[in-house]
């Protein structure tokens, strides 16, 4: 499968969800059947895949989301993971889980990001945009109204700041396969972490 070919597959089953957002925000748990999985991608199972976008597209598309504030820019880079998966299949090695594996790939791609928005600005966006996440049924405006607050106040911190809360808070990755996925060592981690959460939280109570 090439590049072009393995971009319009997954664009393809990307279709099929996109309307169901709310489900962004859930985290998934590497079960230990991936390591196997991805060597049968090495092998040239398009099969399998399909099973590891079906299992890693929502928290890849919410990582990207949280970053950037933009819903076509997190679908673009999310398919552009899997393409680079699939390219590297054959070179993979299980030294590492595959969630750091994955995540590699997505920073990496995130950085190419900031480093073309840095030469091309983006426009401004308005507050209303930042929508992605609807309140629960039952839950009110209250929470709709915080997740916009949150949202905002994501995107003003650091980018070296805001990269790492969204893989330890919003992908539950522990501190040493997050510091794995930034080529960062855990105690330079932690003082990310600790900065980037009371800048997030200046942020917050700024915007409120």
């Amino acid at each position: 499968m090439n590049s072009a070919l393995t971009f319009s597959f997954f664009t393809q089953l990307l279709t099929g969800f996109l309307a169901r957002r709310s489900d962004f925000a859930q985290p998934v748990k590497e079960s230990s059947g991936e390591t196997h999985t991805m060597l049968r991608v090495a092998a040239g199972d398009d099969g399998a895949l399909q099973l590891l976008f079906d299992r890693w597209k929502l928290p890849l598309l919410s990582f990207f989301y949280r970053a950037l504030g933009s819903h076509a820019d997190a679908e673009d880079l999310t398919l552009e993971v899997f393409v680079r998966l699939h390219r590297s299949a054959a070179d993979y090695r299980p030294t590492a889980r595959f969630s750091t594996f994955l995540f590699h790939i997505a920073h990496n791609l995130l950085r190419n990001e900031y480093r073309r928005r840095r030469r091309k600005p983006a426009q401004p966006v308005a507050p209303e945009s930042f929508d992605y996440v609807p309140a629960e049924p039952g839950s009110g405006q209250e929470l709709a109204e915080l997740e916009e607050v949150f949202q905002r106040a994501l995107l003003r911190i650091p980018e070296k700041y805001r990269t790492p809360l969204l893989l330890l808070q919003q992908q539950q990755l522990d501190y040493p396969e997050a510091a794995a996925v930034l080529r960062i060592s855990e105690n330079s981690l932690r003082v990310l972490i600790h900065r980037g959460r009371r800048l997030l939280k200046t942020e917050m109570e700024t915007i409120t």
